[in-house]
């Protein structure tokens, strides 16, 4: 059946939402979506983006930025799902490569079966492995206990919406697979679509930040960091103990978040907040 490619839309959000849970479940085990995601992705400036329509149907997608990420989704009961995604991925380098993009980053599941056979007859390599963690909120949590001189105060957007973007971006810079993202780019995902703050404050300066959400029914942690020289105080494990009693007074049931494969320090701060790895996804990666 033939598909008709064209430039993605805001009202394309919907159906988009359809896809990628299908493709979601197909490939990772489960939906990972928010129409929430889909909507403030689709309002960043500096990604190129398409649809795929059979009958006018959505039924692929795929989107390449400019500093490489790039993301390739087809409805796998379309009759020729595979043939679209190898095609989309195609569009992927060849836009990629137009943008003068290095390298292209793309996520997949484990599975040798699934979107990783493709990526690699398309010159991709595996080169990390993400873990996405999760830990029941049910029953008694520990307390946070915050480093002296720390508290936590509510966010207020136009006071701390920079500060809590640069504690953000200094945490994870220079940690391989991060971008430096400008403030609007930041924001739009986060705090245009709703996502919590939990601000950490000493002598008036945000030293440390998370970022819950609710998501496909758990609670989440889009993002969890500490300016380096507020590390081992006890920081990073205070906010996500917050973060997972707020879960829990919202009557979520589990909070869940996404780790590096190669942070082990990371990891042991989760593990010792009582979380378990759930979940593996995989990073593929091509020069252009």
């Amino acid at each position: 059946m033939a598909t008709i490619r064209r430039p993605a839309r805001p009202q394309d959000a919907a159906a988009l939402l359809v896809v990628y849970n299908e493709y979601d479940t197909a490939e990772l085990g489960q939906p990972e979506m928010e129409l929430s995601d889909i909507v403030g992705w689709l309002a960043i400036d500096g990604s190129e983006r398409i649809v795929a329509e059979a009958d006018g149907r959505v039924v692929g997608y795929a989107d390449v930025g400019a500093n490489g990420e790039a993301e390739t989704v087809v409805l796998p009961s379309y009759a020729g799902a595979r043939q679209l995604q190898r095609e989309l991925l195609d569009w992927v380098v060849t836009t990629a490569t137009a943008k003068s993009v290095g390298r292209i980053e793309h996520f997949a599941g484990t599975s040798p079966d699934g979107a990783a056979a493709l990526l690699a007859d398309a010159g991709f390599v595996h080169a990390r492995t993400i873990w996405r963690m999760s830990r029941p909120v049910t029953g008694e949590l520990t307390q946070p206990r915050w480093p002296a001189g720390v508290t936590l105060r509510p966010f207020e957007r136009d006071r701390d919406g920079r500060a809590v973007w640069q504690v953000v971006m200094t945490s994870f810079a220079g940690t391989l697979g991060s971008h430096l993202r400008p403030v609007e780019e930041w924001s739009t995902p986060v705090l245009d679509q709703g996502s919590e703050v939990v601000c950490a404050v000493e002598a008036d300066e945000v030293v440390g930040v998370a970022t819950p959400d609710a998501r496909q029914g758990d609670g989440h942690v889009g993002q969890l960091a500490v300016l380096p020289q507020h590390r081992g105080r006890g920081l990073g494990l205070a906010l996500l103990q917050e973060c997972l009693r707020r879960d829990a007074a919202a009557g979520l049931t589990s909070t869940t978040l996404t780790v590096d494969g190669d942070n082990v320090l990371a990891r042991r701060l989760y593990e010792k907040a009582g979380m378990a790895v759930v979940t593996q996804y995989r990073r593929w990666e091509r020069d252009v």
